[in-house]
């Protein structure tokens, strides 16, 4: 029996029992979902991280996101990648892995000091006067 790949079991936290394949797995497409057993690794989500900001909270952080920026949904690589804090520090928020989220840096770059309430608002009032003004600048 093959095994997925030891990247995909634990990015995706398989279990070496659910990645298995066997020989009819290409007749398990169809079947009701009681019937295809263990022929398909079913993911785990692995939990937010909780404590101090570190280098392994980061990163099970961004694992968490599914390695996705946490307000656009873009794909996240290490060199686009930044640390933000919800509520900004100069604003009260905490120094912890619970009060940040791994943003892309362009997006972090426009939310500057906002929150993220009020980042998604300018982005709102942004989208309806380019809608209304596609010309752009134009009253």
């Amino acid at each position: 029996m093959e095994r997925c790949c030891s990247e995909h079991e634990s990015v995706l936290g398989c279990s070496p029992e659910d990645s298995t394949a066997r020989p009819d797995d290409m007749e398990v497409l169809g079947r009701p979902s009681a019937s295809v057993g263990s022929a398909l690794c079913t993911p785990t989500k692995p939990e937010r991280p909780h404590g101090p900001v570190t280098t392994g909270n980061v990163l099970q952080l961004l694992e968490w996101q599914g390695y996705r920026c946490a307000l656009t949904g873009r794909p996240l690589t290490p060199d686009m990648a930044s640390l933000d804090h919800v509520v900004p520090v100069r604003n009260g928020g905490e120094h912890r892995i619970e009060k940040v989220q791994v943003l892309h840096k362009e997006v972090n770059r426009a939310k500057s000091t906002m929150t993220n309430e009020e980042f998604v608002q300018l982005c709102r009032e942004v989208v309806e006067y380019a809608t209304r003004h596609p010309e752009g600048g134009e009253p």
